[in-house]
């Protein structure tokens, strides 16, 4: 099991791993309010289950389910009392955006940077052996649920809006996706994340050396409480 932070981290480039993602990234542009957020949760639980797929290794399932929980929802654990005024703020703040499509653009393109590093920190954590049974999967979950919470997934921006440019009919490219599979349907989306794997590779291996130095504090911490 990786533990120390110091082996190369894996950047090869492989489409299964950002495919869902980038469907979760794109759904933010259906022009339906709660309609985009379905396909959202769609794709962004079938991350850990494709990656997981992809590289051959087993994830329990109950890791895939936390890895697949938002890490900025649109309802978390403040009370049932604030529900209802966040699905207000959510409809008003989706209509508005959808009549001003430069909104919606800008969001899909902060949801695509941030959905590739959370699919690419799951495949490095699925690497690193973090998410075997017989490891302590929700001490990695939490880590990297703060490292997405803290980087910074700005340098894949000017790629995430290539990307948007690129696709037609989003609506319908997502239903496809949902039926058929996102690796295959999008798979045109992909050459342009290939052509700069290099410079996208740059942001997400930043991502990776974080998380393995939060793991290897948490697992020293826990050696010197122990």
């Amino acid at each position: 099991m990786h533990l120390d932070g110091n082996e190369k981290t894996d950047t090869t480039y492989d489409w299964r791993i950002y495919a869902d993602a980038t469907c979760a990234g794109l759904s933010v542009l259906i022009p339906l309010p709660l309609v985009d957020i379905v396909f959202e949760t769609i794709f962004r639980r079938r991350i850990p289950r494709s990656i997981s797929k992809a590289r051959g290794r087993e994830v329990p399932p109950d890791t895939k389910a936390q890895l697949s929980r938002p890490v900025n929802g649109l309802f978390s654990q403040s009370g049932c009392l604030s529900v209802p005024f966040k699905v207000l703020r959510y409809v008003l703040r989706r209509l508005w955006r959808k009549i001003i499509y430069i909104f919606a653009v800008k969001d899909a393109t902060t949801a695509l940077t941030e959905y590739w590093h959370r699919a690419f920190l799951i495949d490095h954590m699925i690497r690193a052996g973090h998410l075997d049974a017989n490891v302590d999967t929700s001490l990695a979950v939490r880590v990297s649920r703060q490292v997405l919470h803290d980087i910074d997934p700005s340098p894949l921006t000017e790629l995430a809006r290539q990307t948007i440019a690129n696709v037609g009919h989003v609506f319908r490219l997502l239903v496809r996706a949902r039926r058929l599979g996102a690796a295959e349907v999008t798979r045109s989306l992909g050459e342009a994340l290939s052509s700069h794997s290099k410079s996208a590779g740059e942001s997400l291996v930043a991502t990776s050396r974080l998380y393995d130095q939060r793991y290897v504090a948490e697992i020293e911490a826990r050696g010197r409480a122990g």
